[in-house]
């Protein structure tokens, strides 16, 4: 993980990801006739963050008197990390539960865990609340979730957590069903005559098919806890929707924001200036939400947030797995239309975890995770890497294993031979062999694995507001690659932040009562990560170290936000 230096300007030339095929027309290169020069919030980046602020702001917050908001991206709409991320919403509290517990007070782990929960049922119903196409296109759905553990021993601590949770929040752990060793490989007979009839499977035993024939243990989720989404297909038609239902909200893409400062001057009613590539914007209110490149315009949080290179695949798998809907059942129950969600836990120490969901409608799978580019330094791994470059060249190791490892997971025999029922590619951006496209992107992440949301204090700007009761500079970063579970509500409690508390900062009195306190960027917390008036604090490498420590607790199972 890069914590300290500057990130720069997202690179102008990213990867193609395959969720952006096609972009959307009219809105991934969408700007106003002239770009507005005055606004009452100015939103910098166009993700899952900045367009839940957006939204809530319009839906929420706008009856009294409609808010001027002006939302800005340096590349095309949504071309950054919630564009090229795994589309998974899959909390996982009876791992986090336990880590929360260590950190803050009993309370506090209650909501925190339950604000990781609650964006499935928010994800989902925002994007059924969108018009026909929108909804259609953006695929949002419950699936079946599997996680996966091929480790002994992080198995056993798997199965005490599972245990622990199942004492002090049993209506979380009877969410999830524990299933070991021979049971989590082998697939019941009724479904087995399913499959034997419907797939290319060989097998000697049609009540020992497994597919996960090497897996020591497999917790299963219950359709309350995962679900799964075209993120970049939701949020462009979320920006869609507002701009033709507001006259106030501007979209402005290919407009990249290079400065932000003070308006020192008593007669112009605005505390701030956003400078772009294509003019400026007076505002009172300034929302950070850039993802990991948030500190090139917020220099105090270099060394408290910062980002990370990961590859995602989108792939065929073989003729003998099943469709969507189709796959052997867990729990008794039937598979889910939507598909299946996998993690995979190879266990050991640093991001030795995979994961992968199935599209419903033409199945493939969307693959992501391998070799990390910062833990695995000796393979691959130039010393001048960019980490905060989505434009390539990819990382070989990387890439080679992401194409191959699916078939070791669901076993060889399973797989069958290649698909051939594929429809055909329109166009060249979708490739015509098994693996269709891949691509790199950026998360962030930051120094105490946690987001910071809220208010910016004045010592991390830098940039005083001459009158702070009309607003400030404010954020929302560092998911840590878990921005499914925590970006959508965080922006949300931002825009009542925003909208009513500007005067207290990040006082009670603006924070909604959901909201999980620990998550606030405050000066405390900042001093706590060594960091004060601008500084640097800690090192990338003391990061690393302490990442490196817990990460076994933290499931990533969606790596951008």
């Amino acid at each position: 993980m890069v914590l300290s230096q500057d990130p720069g300007v997202p690179n102008p030339n990213p990867s193609i990801s395959y969720w952006q095929i096609p972009p959307l027309q009219g809105i991934a290169d969408h700007q106003s006739e002239q770009l507005p020069l005055q606004a009452d919030v100015v939103i910098i980046g166009s993700g899952l963050t900045g367009t839940s602020v957006a939204w809530h702001l319009l839906k929420e917050h706008s009856s009294s008197r409609p808010l001027r908001i002006a939302m800005v991206e340096a590349r095309q709409a949504c071309s950054g990390a919630t564009g090229r991320n795994g589309g998974q919403i899959r909390p996982t509290p009876y791992m986090d539960h336990f880590e929360y517990q260590e950190d803050f007070s009993e309370q506090e782990a209650v909501k925190m865990t339950n604000f990781q929960v609650a964006h499935v049922e928010a994800l989902l119903s925002a994007a059924d609340s969108l018009p026909e196409e929108g909804r259609l296109a953006a695929e949002a759905r419950a699936v079946d979730s599997i996680d996966a553990f091929f480790d002994e021993e992080q198995w056993k601590r798997v199965v005490r957590m599972h245990e622990d949770l199942n004492k002090e929040r049993p209506e979380l752990a009877r969410e999830f069903t524990v299933l070991e060793e021979e049971e989590a490989r082998k697939v019941q007979p009724r479904d087995a005559k399913i499959l034997r009839k419907n797939y290319e499977i060989r097998a000697a035993n049609w009540g020992q098919i497994s597919f996960l024939p090497e897996t020591v243990g497999v917790v299963a989720g219950s359709q309350k806890m995962s679900g799964a989404i075209w993120a970049y297909r939701f949020v462009t038609h979320a920006l869609k929707s507002l701009l033709e239902e507001n006259a106030n909200f501007t979209l402005d893409t290919n407009t990249t924001a290079h400065d932000v400062s003070s308006v020192a001057d008593p007669s112009v009613p605005f505390n701030h200036r956003v400078s772009t590539s294509r003019g400026d914007i007076l505002t009172n209110n300034i929302v950070h939400a850039t993802n990991a490149y948030v500190p090139h315009l917020v220099p105090g949080l270099r060394g408290v947030i910062g980002g990370e290179l990961l590859h995602m695949t989108a792939q065929l798998g073989g003729s003998g797995l099943p469709e969507a809907g189709r796959w052997p059942s867990y729990t008794g129950n039937d598979s889910l239309p939507g598909g299946r969600a996998w993690t995979f836990f190879r266990g050991g120490q640093g991001y030795e975890l995979d994961y992968a969901s199935q599209l419903p409608r033409n199945g493939e799978l969307m693959f992501g995770g391998g070799p990390g580019f910062e833990w695995n330094d000796d393979v691959d791994n130039p010393v001048n890497a960019n980490y905060f470059s989505d434009g390539g060249p990819m990382i070989h190791s990387t890439v080679s294993y992401l194409n191959g490892a699916l078939p070791n997971y669901f076993g060889a025999e399973n797989w069958g031979a290649e698909r051939t029922d594929f429809p055909e590619p329109v166009g060249g951006d979708v490739w015509p062999g098994r693996i269709k496209r891949v691509w790199a992107g950026v998360e962030s992440c930051s120094s105490d694995d946690r987001p910071y949301v809220g208010r910016l204090p004045e010592t991390v700007t830098t940039r005083p507001a001459k009158n702070a009761a009309l607003g400030g500079e404010w954020v929302a970063s560092g998911y840590d690659g878990e921005g499914m579970c925590f970006a959508w509500l965080s922006g949300r409690a931002l825009s009542q932040m925003i909208a009513v508390g500007s005067a207290g900062g990040n006082g009670a009195d603006a924070v909604p009562e959901w909201f999980p306190r620990s998550l606030l960027i405050t000066e405390q917390r900042l001093a706590e990560q060594g960091t004060s008036s601008g500084s640097e604090g800690k090192s990338a490498s003391l990061f690393v170290d302490q990442s490196i420590a817990s990460f076994w607790l933290l499931v990533m199972v969606i790596f951008f936000s």
